[in-house]
């Protein structure tokens, strides 16, 4: 998370996000995945999954936010479905189109 982005949470995130995760008993709440699990990428590669808490009302400034543990596909998936694209996301796209420009793409 950079700077900017950091601003916007509350300073106790880490110990809510932790509580997330461990109330959910380490397994993301819309896909059953386990923490740590290897998971294939498109591409036939693998990944560990480490799980996220997400703000179920997009609301990262409340410092009451009502949190859902999710694995990073699902987290993806649950920006998308609000028409918001997660921040790295939006970086990945960013750099893509930068070296489609050099003619590294």
């Amino acid at each position: 998370m950079n700077t900017i982005t950091r601003r916007k949470y509350p300073k106790n995130w880490k110990q809510l996000s932790k509580q997330c995760r461990s109330r959910a008993k380490w397994r993301c709440e819309r896909c059953d995945v386990e923490h740590g699990a290897m998971r294939e990428t498109f591409a036939g590669g693998l990944y560990p999954v480490y799980l996220v808490a997400a703000h179920l009302h997009h609301d990262p400034w409340n410092p009451n936010p009502v949190l859902i543990c999710l694995c990073p596909a699902c987290h993806f998936r649950f920006y998308r479905a609000s028409g918001q694209l997660p921040q790295w996301f939006i970086v990945k796209l960013q750099h893509r189109v930068l070296l489609k420009k050099r003619g590294v793409l």
